[in-house]
Protein backbone atom coordinates (compact mmCIF):
# COMPACT_ATOMS: atom_id res chain seq x y z
CA UNK A 1 0.00 0.00 0.00
CA UNK A 2 1.06 3.43 -0.56
CA UNK A 3 2.61 5.91 1.83
CA UNK A 4 -0.24 8.63 2.84
CA UNK A 5 2.69 11.30 2.06
CA UNK A 6 2.98 9.27 -1.10
CA UNK A 7 -0.75 9.93 -2.32
CA UNK A 8 -0.82 13.65 -0.56
CA UNK A 9 2.03 14.67 -2.36
CA UNK A 10 0.13 12.90 -5.57
CA UNK A 11 -2.28 15.51 -4.34
CA UNK A 12 0.51 18.58 -4.79
CA UNK A 13 0.57 18.34 -8.37
CA UNK A 14 -3.79 17.90 -8.85
CA UNK A 15 -3.60 21.10 -7.88
CA UNK A 16 -0.82 22.20 -9.71
CA UNK A 17 -2.60 20.87 -12.75
CA UNK A 18 -5.90 22.10 -11.99
CA UNK A 19 -7.30 25.02 -15.08
CA UNK A 20 -4.69 22.77 -17.56
CA UNK A 21 -5.20 23.29 -21.02
CA UNK A 22 -5.57 18.93 -21.65
CA UNK A 23 -3.11 18.65 -25.04
CA UNK A 24 -0.39 16.54 -25.42
CA UNK A 25 2.81 18.04 -25.12
CA UNK A 26 5.25 17.50 -27.38
CA UNK A 27 7.62 16.59 -24.95
CA UNK A 28 8.20 13.46 -22.72
CA UNK A 29 8.57 13.87 -19.27
CA UNK A 30 11.90 12.87 -17.82
CA UNK A 31 12.47 9.67 -15.84
CA UNK A 32 9.82 8.33 -18.29
CA UNK A 33 10.40 4.38 -17.41
CA UNK A 34 12.42 4.86 -14.48
CA UNK A 35 11.02 1.55 -12.24
CA UNK A 36 11.85 4.03 -9.01
CA UNK A 37 8.97 6.42 -10.19
CA UNK A 38 5.25 5.99 -10.15
CA UNK A 39 2.92 7.34 -13.35
CA UNK A 40 -0.04 8.91 -12.30
CA UNK A 41 -3.59 8.48 -13.87
CA UNK A 42 -5.91 10.77 -14.38
CA UNK A 43 -3.84 13.36 -13.06
CA UNK A 44 -4.67 17.10 -14.27
CA UNK A 45 -1.29 17.61 -14.97
CA UNK A 46 -0.50 16.40 -18.15
CA UNK A 47 2.45 13.80 -17.46
CA UNK A 48 2.78 13.11 -13.95
CA UNK A 49 5.58 11.35 -11.81
CA UNK A 50 6.28 10.42 -8.51
CA UNK A 51 9.27 9.16 -6.56
CA UNK A 52 8.08 6.49 -4.24
CA UNK A 53 11.62 6.29 -2.60
CA UNK A 54 12.47 10.27 -1.78
CA UNK A 55 9.71 11.55 0.58
CA UNK A 56 11.09 10.71 3.91
CA UNK A 57 11.03 13.99 6.01
CA UNK A 58 9.36 16.10 3.84
CA UNK A 59 6.97 16.91 5.98
CA UNK A 60 9.45 19.00 7.46
CA UNK A 61 10.81 20.81 4.95
CA UNK A 62 10.94 24.53 5.39
CA UNK A 63 13.78 25.96 3.46
CA UNK A 64 13.27 26.52 -0.60
CA UNK A 65 15.68 27.53 -2.94
CA UNK A 66 13.79 28.89 -6.34
CA UNK A 67 16.52 27.80 -9.24
CA UNK A 68 17.29 29.99 -12.36
CA UNK A 69 14.83 28.73 -15.18
CA UNK A 70 15.89 26.84 -17.77
CA UNK A 71 14.89 28.87 -20.94
CA UNK A 72 17.78 27.34 -22.97
CA UNK A 73 15.72 24.65 -24.71
CA UNK A 74 12.13 26.31 -25.15
CA UNK A 75 10.39 26.03 -28.27
CA UNK A 76 8.25 27.53 -29.98
CA UNK A 77 5.26 25.83 -31.62
CA UNK A 78 3.62 28.29 -34.06
CA UNK A 79 0.33 27.73 -35.50
CA UNK A 80 -0.25 25.44 -38.39
CA UNK A 81 0.99 26.58 -42.13
CA UNK A 82 2.92 29.47 -39.84
CA UNK A 83 6.84 30.56 -40.49
CA UNK A 84 9.05 30.89 -38.32
CA UNK A 85 8.92 34.46 -35.93
CA UNK A 86 12.26 35.36 -34.86
CA UNK A 87 10.58 37.59 -32.41
CA UNK A 88 10.25 34.91 -30.50
CA UNK A 89 13.48 34.52 -29.59
CA UNK A 90 14.86 35.71 -25.89
CA UNK A 91 18.09 37.75 -25.95
CA UNK A 92 20.00 37.94 -23.06
CA UNK A 93 18.96 40.97 -21.39
CA UNK A 94 14.94 39.20 -22.06
CA UNK A 95 16.26 36.17 -20.43
CA UNK A 96 18.45 38.54 -16.96
CA UNK A 97 14.03 40.41 -17.16
CA UNK A 98 11.94 36.70 -17.28
CA UNK A 99 14.58 35.51 -14.62
CA UNK A 100 14.04 37.71 -12.36
CA UNK A 101 10.53 37.72 -12.89
CA UNK A 102 9.74 34.20 -12.35
CA UNK A 103 12.39 34.05 -9.22
CA UNK A 104 9.89 37.42 -7.63
CA UNK A 105 6.51 35.56 -8.41
CA UNK A 106 8.04 32.00 -7.08
CA UNK A 107 9.57 33.52 -3.81
CA UNK A 108 6.26 35.90 -3.41
CA UNK A 109 4.10 32.69 -3.95
CA UNK A 110 5.98 30.48 -1.58
CA UNK A 111 6.75 32.88 1.25
CA UNK A 112 2.74 34.04 0.85
CA UNK A 113 1.78 34.03 4.99
CA UNK A 114 5.02 32.65 6.04
CA UNK A 115 4.28 29.00 4.76
CA UNK A 116 8.00 28.53 3.54
CA UNK A 117 11.50 30.44 3.62
CA UNK A 118 13.04 31.22 0.50
CA UNK A 119 16.55 30.86 1.03
CA UNK A 120 19.55 32.09 -1.08
CA UNK A 121 21.56 29.13 -1.88
CA UNK A 122 21.46 25.47 -2.34
CA UNK A 123 23.14 24.76 0.69
CA UNK A 124 20.65 26.60 3.12
CA UNK A 125 17.55 24.73 1.09
CA UNK A 126 15.92 21.49 1.96
CA UNK A 127 13.84 21.84 -1.53
CA UNK A 128 15.00 22.68 -4.95
CA UNK A 129 12.58 23.94 -7.48
CA UNK A 130 14.05 23.36 -10.74
CA UNK A 131 11.55 24.96 -13.75
CA UNK A 132 12.37 24.43 -17.20
CA UNK A 133 10.18 26.09 -19.94
CA UNK A 134 9.23 23.83 -22.17
CA UNK A 135 7.42 25.35 -25.08
CA UNK A 136 5.31 28.52 -26.00
CA UNK A 137 2.44 27.84 -27.74
CA UNK A 138 0.61 31.07 -29.55
CA UNK A 139 -2.59 30.33 -31.14
CA UNK A 140 -2.46 33.07 -33.59
CA UNK A 141 0.47 34.80 -35.38
CA UNK A 142 1.96 37.82 -35.11
CA UNK A 143 0.44 39.46 -38.35
CA UNK A 144 -2.94 37.94 -37.47
CA UNK A 145 -2.63 39.66 -33.58
CA UNK A 146 -1.65 42.53 -35.39
CA UNK A 147 -4.52 42.70 -37.28
CA UNK A 148 -7.13 41.80 -34.21
CA UNK A 149 -6.91 38.14 -33.35
CA UNK A 150 -7.28 36.81 -30.06
CA UNK A 151 -3.34 36.95 -28.52
CA UNK A 152 -4.30 33.62 -26.48
CA UNK A 153 -2.03 30.73 -26.47
CA UNK A 154 -0.61 28.53 -23.91
CA UNK A 155 2.94 27.63 -22.10
CA UNK A 156 4.23 24.64 -21.07
CA UNK A 157 6.66 23.80 -18.31
CA UNK A 158 8.68 20.81 -16.58
CA UNK A 159 8.30 22.20 -12.80
CA UNK A 160 10.58 19.28 -10.53
CA UNK A 161 10.62 19.32 -6.82
CA UNK A 162 14.26 17.86 -5.41
CA UNK A 163 15.22 16.89 -1.90
CA UNK A 164 18.10 19.09 -1.62
CA UNK A 165 20.46 16.87 0.75
CA UNK A 166 20.12 13.61 -1.61
CA UNK A 167 19.93 15.50 -4.69
CA UNK A 168 16.50 13.03 -5.66
CA UNK A 169 14.23 14.11 -7.38
CA UNK A 170 10.56 13.51 -5.48
CA UNK A 171 7.88 15.20 -7.87
CA UNK A 172 8.35 15.49 -11.58
CA UNK A 173 5.37 17.26 -13.56
CA UNK A 174 5.19 18.55 -17.20
CA UNK A 175 2.11 20.77 -17.64
CA UNK A 176 0.35 23.16 -20.37
CA UNK A 177 -1.60 26.36 -18.90
CA UNK A 178 -3.51 28.64 -21.34
CA UNK A 179 -3.54 32.27 -21.06
CA UNK A 180 -5.83 35.01 -22.83
CA UNK A 181 -2.72 36.45 -23.43
CA UNK A 182 0.32 34.70 -24.49
CA UNK A 183 2.48 37.52 -25.80
CA UNK A 184 2.54 38.76 -22.62
CA UNK A 185 5.83 35.99 -22.88
CA UNK A 186 7.44 38.55 -25.62
CA UNK A 187 6.50 41.72 -23.80
CA UNK A 188 9.45 41.82 -21.97
CA UNK A 189 10.63 45.86 -21.74
CA UNK A 190 11.03 46.45 -18.18
CA UNK A 191 11.05 44.68 -14.75
CA UNK A 192 7.58 44.66 -14.45
CA UNK A 193 6.94 42.14 -17.22
CA UNK A 194 3.32 41.36 -18.20
CA UNK A 195 4.49 37.66 -17.77
CA UNK A 196 4.18 37.82 -13.92
CA UNK A 197 0.36 36.66 -14.50
CA UNK A 198 1.22 33.41 -15.68
CA UNK A 199 4.00 32.37 -13.09
CA UNK A 200 2.39 33.87 -9.94
CA UNK A 201 -0.15 31.04 -10.99
CA UNK A 202 2.05 28.49 -10.76
CA UNK A 203 3.81 29.85 -7.93
CA UNK A 204 0.32 29.61 -5.69
CA UNK A 205 -0.47 26.01 -6.83
CA UNK A 206 3.24 25.35 -5.67
CA UNK A 207 2.29 26.74 -2.13
CA UNK A 208 -1.08 24.67 -2.04
CA UNK A 209 0.33 21.69 -3.05
CA UNK A 210 3.65 21.46 -0.72
CA UNK A 211 1.25 22.99 2.45
CA UNK A 212 -1.38 19.85 1.56
CA UNK A 213 1.80 17.32 1.05
CA UNK A 214 3.01 18.39 4.24
CA UNK A 215 -0.37 17.58 6.02
CA UNK A 216 -0.47 21.70 7.02
CA UNK A 217 -3.48 22.25 4.72
CA UNK A 218 -6.08 20.42 3.57
CA UNK A 219 -8.13 21.30 -0.03
CA UNK A 220 -11.50 19.44 -0.07
CA UNK A 221 -11.47 19.61 -3.66
CA UNK A 222 -8.86 16.97 -3.99
CA UNK A 223 -10.11 14.01 -5.47
CA UNK A 224 -7.85 11.20 -5.11
CA UNK A 225 -6.21 9.52 -8.32
CA UNK A 226 -4.77 6.70 -8.93
CA UNK A 227 -0.43 5.68 -9.07
CA UNK A 228 0.38 2.75 -11.10
CA UNK A 229 3.96 1.22 -11.37
CA UNK A 230 5.29 1.70 -15.19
Amino acid sequence: MLDKRLAALVAFFMILGACTQLDATLSAAPERGDPAFLEGVNARADELYVNSEAQRGVRNFRNVYIAPANLANMRVIQPEGATVDEGWLITEPEEKILQKAIAREFSAGLSFESAFNIVDGQQQAEIIVNTAVVAIHPNETRDAVVAGAKPSGAITVSIALVNAASGAVMVRSIDTKSSDDIWAFNQVDNDDPAIDLIFRSWANSIRRGMLHVQGRSSDPLVQPIVLKEQ
